[in-house]
């Protein structure tokens, strides 16, 4: 989605306010957003949470073990 709108890493960062080394780390899924920085996320790209994250169930009794996953915006096409 960064890249979609012609964003640099290092703009992406500025903008949200953080590391610029984090961001890579946040597309690969290396690492993932907490609730400030996914609210961030979706007013600066004025998108739905499932436009960015996907929610992956480990244990699907139990909605505290989800996982959120990047979506890859290659595959959204």
């Amino acid at each position: 989605m960064r890249e979609k709108k012609g964003l640099t890493q290092r703009e992406l960062a500025h903008n949200l306010g953080i590391s610029q080394n984090y961001i890579p780390a946040l597309e690969s899924g290396a690492r993932r957003p907490g609730p400030k920085l996914r609210q961030a996320l979706i007013k600066f790209f004025n998108v739905n949470f499932e436009d960015l994250f996907e929610v992956v169930m480990v244990n699907p009794e139990s909605s505290s073990e989800q996982v959120l996953e990047p979506r890859d915006h290659r595959r959204a096409g």
